[in-house]
């Protein structure tokens, strides 16, 4: 009982925060959401894209504060949106809130791992096992204790908090398409930090929402579910691939001229 009382005390009083997300439009109809109160290791961007007869919402964050409610403060005429959830994979800070929305698409490589995102605890690292910790290590990251710098509500512990189950109820794989009326988005493959990692082209900007597979930053390939051979046919896909923007998982906005400086990298770097 000390024990625990002393674990008690030492962990962060972590004031609530006034909005858990923060919305940019980077287009007329293209927006990135973020959970500005998240350590950068899991603070991910959630597309919230626009269509004449429904929206779509790639990704959608950690699932700490409630997700669809927020976008419903987005409807326009105050009617709420038919939204379509794709996640491109299946960690936490990607389909921690896929649980909340009606139609969710997922790739069928990525259901194991989405049935396991509610193990351990997953804004904590203190609690993480030591294998975890190296692997991410391996990549450049080092977090802190605890994940976050506030809380989404009075209550909240980041420490035994874990985020709602759900199943995909669509399976999606490259080729497949999503037309939100006058909007049209291909998915395309883009394995290697996950088995099933996807991303969407959006024929409207001619850009690529590229999830995890690709950000200007530290990609992560050391995990249990990534593979670096795999990885090295995605950056080859990466480097050839024609888009004006790139729509990262992880950061802001970059056009294709980075796109290739970040894919032809990797390659020399893990390509032997």
């Amino acid at each position: 009982m000390a024990d625990e009382r002393t674990a008690d005390a030492a962990r962060p009083q972590l004031p609530v925060a006034a909005d858990w997300f923060s919305l940019t439009w980077v287009t007329a109809r293209t927006a990135v959401i973020t959970e500005p109160h998240m350590d950068d290791l899991l603070r991910a961007g959630i597309w919230y894209l626009r269509g004449r007869d429904r929206d779509l919402l790639v990704d959608t964050g950690n699932g700490a504060g409630e997700l669809r409610p927020y976008l419903a403060r987005l409807a326009r005429g105050g009617r709420p949106r038919d939204i379509v959830c794709v996640c491109t994979h299946a960690h936490i800070d990607h389909i921690g809130g896929f649980h909340e929305f009606e139609r969710r698409l997922l790739h069928p490589a990525e259901q194991e791992l989405a049935a396991s995102v509610r193990n351990g605890a997953p804004l904590a690292p203190a609690a993480w096992s030591p294998e975890i910790l190296a692997q991410l290590a391996e990549s450049g990251f080092v977090p802190p204790p605890v994940l976050v710098n506030a809380i989404p509500h009075p209550g909240f512990d980041p420490y035994t908090f874990k985020p709602g189950r759900a199943a995909p109820t669509h399976l999606v794989r490259g080729g497949d398409e999503i037309d939100l009326g006058d909007r049209r988005f291909t998915v395309i493959d883009l394995p290697g930090h996950t088995p099933g990692s996807i991303g969407l082209i959006d024929h409207e900007e001619n850009a690529l929402i590229a999830g995890d597979a690709v950000y200007d930053g530290g990609l992560i390939d050391s995990l249990p579910e990534s593979d670096v051979e795999t990885y090295l046919r995605t950056m080859d896909v990466l480097r050839r691939l024609e888009v004006d923007v790139v729509y990262p998982g992880h950061g802001w906005p970059f056009d294709q001229a980075r796109l290739r400086e970040i894919a032809e990298s990797y390659i020399r770097q893990k390509g032997g």
